[in-house]
């Protein structure tokens, strides 16, 4: 059973390295994650640890959606190749899921930030 589980996280592990090395939209989510980490600590600290929470998980929303949305287009792509206006419709809903979860990060930012200017 133990090794059930550290198979499994063998692959989740191989998943997250082949995202950092071959998929240019993860790692842009990670470098534009470095900068917001640059920007909290220049313009919003200190930090509460629920703001902290928000703003991680917030961060972590995107990263989950940058992934599901590069393993969709990845097997969308391999299994049909072609031109496809429902695969086309697919792609841009995993797309969308990852502009949501940014707005969301963005939304917390700007409380935060505003919440700082007014209090």
């Amino acid at each position: 059973m133990i090794k059930r589980y550290l198979s499994r996280f063998t692959h989740a592990l191989n998943g997250l390295k082949f995202a950092s090395l071959n998929d240019q939209g993860f790692r842009s989510q990670i470098y534009l994650g470095v900068l917001l980490l640059f920007i909290c600590l220049a313009f919003l600290l200190p930090l509460t640890g629920t703001e902290i929470l928000f703003i991680l998980g917030a961060y972590a929303l995107i990263l989950i959606t940058e992934l599901q949305n590069s393993a969709l287009e990845i097997a969308l792509d391999k299994i049909h190749p072609e031109h496809n206006d429902h695969i086309k419709k697919s792609k841009d809903m995993a797309a969308a899921s990852v502009l949501v979860a940014g707005l969301f990060l963005l939304t917390v930012l700007i409380s935060l930030g505003l919440d700082r200017l007014f209090i």
